[in-house]
């Protein structure tokens, strides 16, 4: 048993089961056992890999993707830009450096970056949370992107009953963690994710609510409607209201019991696209139609990219062509990762998406 197995143990001993969602959060963000906080997990010594670490190509189209939006927004000489769950920078570094070709967006960008783990090695700001973040910034315009960041934040889980919901809690079993099933203390959905149930849901339905998701977009696009700017969130997840189980746990990059190994083991789940565009339009911002990463990608030069790496360096070229495929591919990560564009009513359309 992990120190911090025991220690969430002790707790739902003497307190009674705990909503899904408290366990998740303590689990990933413990201070001192908790698995972002005492440990790096990206990459092939860690427990997953993101696009970031698969292909520079990835960074760059962003980069190039954020300096386009810069110019055609009237290039503010001040433009503040906000990576979420940055990690050790990885992305950050691809896009800076494609978007300094751009004339004069270096000068204007001030970067940010939030991430629990704490301050990489990369130049800007580093922030612990959202709310930090917004606290900090001026009045510029803010760009913010969060690529796998919403997957990690704690969610709640409520199965449809003949009678009503139930909540799904984390309980204990002798030694073990296990789940639990009981009514909710409080109505189980925002009102936003009740406009985005969907429809025909029958008993035994699972619908999962991530309300520290819908609280940040919340907060991102109120401080966008007023200052300006835009958000690009790319992640695993549903593009249309859907119900099921999508809690998982990942470690050494192999699925595993999200119940065993606390704090030793990624937990994520996958994000509804469709609540955090609702949050974001009920505070006044416009919403791009939801795509693929494949489809999005694509159309900002994948194909044309990975073709002048590989011209560039042929010895690579097979790697390079593997890269895109696993960032695009129906198979792999282009359907399974959805983009979303929000950005505020002034501001030019979003590159990349369907008209």
């Amino acid at each position: 048993m992990t120190a911090l197995a025991a220690r969430l143990k002790a707790r739902i001993e003497a307190q009674g089961a705990m909503p899904l969602d408290t366990y998740m959060e303590a689990a990933l963000t413990d201070p001192d056992h908790g698995y972002y906080t005492t440990r790096a997990p990206v990459g092939a010594a860690g427990d997953f890999t993101t696009a970031p670490e698969i292909s520079q190509m990835f960074g760059e189209l962003l980069g190039a993707w954020v300096a386009d939006l810069w110019w055609r927004m009237g290039a503010p000489p001040a433009l503040n830009l906000a990576e979420l769950g940055a990690g050790r920078g990885t992305l950050a570094a691809d896009m800076l450096r494609a978007a300094a070709i751009q004339e004069g967006f270096s000068e204007a960008v001030r970067m940010h970056f939030v991430e629990i783990g704490g301050a990489g090695k990369i130049e800007g700001t580093w922030h612990q949370s959202v709310p930090q973040l917004l606290a900090y910034l001026d009045d510029a315009p803010l760009i913010v992107l969060a690529n796998e960041f919403f997957d990690a934040l704690p969610i709640r889980q409520f199965v449809k009953c003949a009678e009503g919901w139930q909540e799904v809690y984390v309980a204990v079993e002798g030694e073990k963690c296990v789940f639990h099933r009981a009514a909710p203390a409080s109505p189980p959905f925002s009102p936003v994710q009740a406009q985005c149930l969907p429809e025909g849901l029958a008993v035994g339905d699972i619908v999962e609510a991530c309300p520290a998701g819908e609280r940040i977009m919340h907060a991102l696009a109120a401080h966008i409607a007023r200052y300006g700017g835009a958000a690009l969130t790319l992640d695993y997840g549903t593009a249309q209201p859907a119900c099921g189980d999508s809690f998982q746990a990942v470690r050494g990059h192999e699925y595993a019991d999200p119940l065993d190994n606390i704090g030793e083991t990624d937990l994520t789940a996958h994000v509804n696209f469709a609540v955090l565009g609702a949050c974001a339009e009920a505070e006044g911002l416009r919403a791009a139609p939801i795509t693929t990463q494949g489809a999005f990608l694509n159309a900002l030069g994948l194909a044309e990219r990975a073709e002048a790496l590989a011209t560039a360096t042929p010895e690579r070229r097979g790697d390079i062509e593997a890269a895109r495929a696993r960032l695009a591919g129906a198979e792999t990560m282009g359907n399974l990762f959805k983009v979303l564009g929000v950005a505020h009513e002034d501001m030019p359309e979003l590159a990349g998406f369907p008209t």
